[in-house]
């Protein structure tokens, strides 16, 4: 598996970890725009510094520093990242239906 593959899978993954949470935890997150907006731009900082988390992680001497980059920084911002997407989403649809 090539290094584009495995991102393919990463943020795919991700995407649908944040559709599963979404969908079992239908009462978690906001529930008004302005919060979810709050969050997006939250995430957006999140996902710009993340080679600066990165390089932090790789700096530590962790062994194995690869996994806890992929599994414990990206893949958890990335997963933030589809679920704000989705409230944002959902925000948008209950003023749709008012």
């Amino acid at each position: 598996m090539g290094v584009h593959a495995f991102v393919i899978g990463l943020t795919c993954g991700a995407a649908l970890l944040a559709l599963w949470i979404m969908a079992r935890y239908t009462e978690f997150g906001p529930r008004t725009l302005i919060w979810a907006a709050i969050h997006a731009v939250i995430a957006c900082v999140a996902l710009r510094l993340l080679p600066l988390v990165l390089d932090g992680i790789r700096s530590t001497g962790i062994p194995a520093v690869a996994y806890v980059e992929v599994f414990g920084a990206a893949l958890p911002l990335f997963v933030y990242a589809f679920l704000t997407g989705g409230w944002v989403g959902r925000a948008a649809l209950s003023l749709l239906r008012r």
